[in-house]
C-alpha cells in the first residue's frame, strides 16, 4: 500500500491526479538539490542574480497580447486555454534539476509553489488565467522564451532591445550557474 504524505493527500484533494503527481515529483526534485549550506557563495550569488533578472525581464515584457491566444486551435493540452502554447510543456521538462537548484538557492520554497485550481493542461502551474507563480519563482526558460509573434509585438512596441538584452543576460547567468555547480547547461 502506498502511503501519501499530508501534502500529497491535500494536493490530490485539490487538483487533478496528474497535477498532484507532478507536484510530488517536482517537490522531490527540489529537495534533492543542494541547500544554501551545501552550495558555494558564488552559486548562491548567481542564483540570486537569476532571480532578479527574471523579475526585471518580466517587468520589461509587461502585458503582452501575443501570449493570449497562440494556443488557440492546438490539440490538448496546449489548446485547453487561449494562453501561451509554450506553457503547455510537461512540468519536469521545464523545471530541470538546474532550474530547481537555482530557484532553491535564490529562496524559492517548493512548499509555496501553489498551482491554480481547475483542469491540468501542461505545466502544473498553468491555469486558465496564465501562470500561478510570481516571475521570480518561475524557471528562467519561462521568461526568456520569445516566440516569433512575441518578438514582433516587442519590436512594434520598441521594447525588443531591452528584452533581448535581459534575455541574453539571463542565458549567460544560467550558464555561469551551471558552471559553478558542475551542472550541464543546454
Amino acid at each position: 500500500m502506498l502511503l501519501l504524505s499530508p501534502r500529497q493527500l491535500l494536493d490530490r484533494l485539490r487538483h487533478p491526479r496528474s497535477r498532484a503527481d507532478e507536484l510530488t515529483a517536482l517537490r522531490a526534485r527540489f529537495r534533492a538539490q543542494p541547500s544554501r549550506y551545501e552550495a558555494s557563495d558564488e552559486s548562491i550569488a548567481i542564483a540570486r542574480r537569476l532571480r532578479a533578472l527574471r523579475t526585471e525581464l518580466s517587468s520589461a515584457l509587461g502585458r503582452v497580447d501575443a501570449c493570449r491566444g497562440c494556443a488557440r486551435g492546438h490539440p490538448e493540452p496546449s489548446g485547453r486555454w487561449d494562453g501561451g502554447h509554450c506553457c503547455s510543456g510537461r512540468t519536469l521538462e521545464i523545471w530541470t534539476q538546474e532550474e530547481c537548484a537555482a530557484l532553491k538557492l535564490a529562496g524559492t520554497d517548493p512548499a509555496s509553489l501553489e498551482p491554480p485550481r481547475g483542469d491540468h493542461a501542461g505545466c502544473a502551474f498553468r491555469g486558465e488565467r496564465g501562470c500561478s507563480l510570481d516571475a521570480a519563482d518561475r524557471p528562467s526558460i519561462c521568461l526568456r522564451y520569445i516566440c516569433l509573434e512575441l518578438r514582433s509585438e516587442l519590436r512594434d512596441r520598441q521594447d525588443w532591445a531591452t528584452v533581448s538584452h535581459l534575455g541574453a543576460e539571463l542565458v549567460r547567468e544560467q550558464r555561469r550557474f551551471g558552471e559553478s555547480t558542475g551542472a550541464q547547461t543546454p
